[in-house]
């Protein structure tokens, strides 16, 4: 796995998402995720599926900066897929989990760039609107026969929350689906340590500390040890120092 590689990554699927947004918005075309759209993504998760925690960092460039959907959705996926693996789950499961991860935030095609990329806090209206997301994007693949059912809800249920106060329907502890609860650790994890209009990086530690901190009753416990063991087994000698996070900011990295 290069650093090459990656950027190609990025930069091919970042097409292939464009090409989405276009058929989305052509009320002619019938077919929203084309034949090679679907081969991609696939072929993208298989190749996920041979890559470690320890290439995380390449998905990473100057290029993909802010909230960028292609390298977020890609680590994304990345990290649930390592996370799965630790947890000894099943290679096809694991696949179904690398699916939905890497089509987790696709809603987000659908939402104005001007509050995706927002600087600042977003408005009560503006938070509103980035919160439907999630149903935009169950709405946009629900009748996709290629896209397994688990991998569906990952992209329904990834901002739901263990106390009942995610969403979008509110769900709690054991009735937010498993493969959504792992997604949701790996999206917060990625969102910390990404590079944002508004503040810097955190490093995988601090990250750690970060949501280990203030989603006691947010993220599955049980995942977040998951994530610090895999951390610790990867990166003993982490040298990443960034600025830490103000705590008043963390509303903005569930979003």
């Amino acid at each position: 796995m290069t650093v090459v590689k990656a950027y190609k990554d990025i930069y091919n699927f970042s097409v292939q998402l464009n090409e989405v947004y276009q058929s989305f918005n052509n009320k002619t075309e019938e077919k929203i995720f084309s034949v090679k759209f679907q081969r991609y993504i696939k072929w993208m998760v298989v190749g996920l599926m041979d890559t470690s925690f320890g290439d995380l960092e390449k998905y990473r460039n100057a290029y993909c900066v802010s909230n960028c959907l292609p390298g977020h959705s890609i680590r994304t996926a990345l990290i649930a897929i390592c996370l799965a693996k630790e947890l000894d789950i099943e290679a096809s499961e694991v696949y179904h989990i690398g699916l939905g991860g890497i089509l987790h935030d696709i809603g987000k095609l659908l939402i104005p760039s001007k509050i995706i990329d927002k600087p600042c806090k977003l408005s009560v209206t503006e938070f509103k609107v980035i919160k439907e997301h999630p149903t935009i994007g169950f709405e946009m693949l629900k009748n996709q026969k290629w896209l397994p059912k688990d991998s569906l809800k990952i992209v329904q249920n990834h901002h739901e929350k263990i106390d009942g106060s995610g969403y979008p329907n509110q769900l709690s502890g054991i009735q937010i689906p498993f493969y959504g609860r792992l997604v949701g650790v790996a999206d917060v994890f990625d969102a910390v340590t990404s590079k944002r209009n508004y503040r810097d990086a955190l490093s995988y530690r601090d990250a750690l500390c970060i949501i280990q901190k203030e989603t006691p009753n947010l993220l599955d416990e049980n995942l977040v040890m998951v994530l610090g063991d895999t951390i610790e087994k990867y990166y003993h000698s982490n040298t990443n120092h960034t600025k830490k996070l103000n705590i008043q900011e963390y509303d903005k990295l569930i979003i």
